[in-house]
């Protein structure tokens, strides 16, 4: 027969969770800096290759990816929008010409951004000003 416990028995373990996951979104931030750096990276690759950056395309949607996923999990829900904006602007793609780059351009300097002024949640006004200087249309 399957043991049931009470739930009062699980609040330590509850509590402890979430204050993990607290320290985990104060550290997101940085984290998530750095794979903007790195998308950055991959978008240089692909404006330099223009006529072969299947690579460089594959490696910044992986990234973006990332973002996207991660992003609501630790409070940044504007992340999480962002990285969609990117991943369907380069899902499946093996070239990109001069105005996407530019526009996803954009987008990763809305993600330094919130990251920079630590914009959680859907960021209010200026939330909705860069999404809307980003092109993106709020999900």
């Amino acid at each position: 027969m399957l043991a049931v416990k009470p739930l009062a028995d699980e609040e330590p373990d509850y509590a402890e969770a979430e204050a993990a996951l607290a320290a985990l979104a104060e550290q997101y931030p940085t984290y998530a800096s750095a794979d903007v750096t790195e998308m950055k990276t991959h978008l240089a690759a692909i404006e330099s290759h223009l006529k072969s950056a299947a690579a460089a395309c594959e490696s910044l949607f992986a990234v973006a990816h990332n973002v996207k996923g991660q992003g609501a999990s630790f409070g940044y829900e504007l992340m999480t929008e962002l990285g969609e904006a990117l991943c369907g602007a380069i899902r499946d793609r093996s070239t990109l010409a001069p105005e996407e780059i530019e526009a996803i351009r954009t987008i990763l300097a809305a993600c330094d951004t919130v990251l920079t002024e630590r914009l959680t949640g859907e960021g209010g006004a200026r939330g909705r000003q860069l999404l809307v200087a980003a092109g993106v249309t709020a999900s």
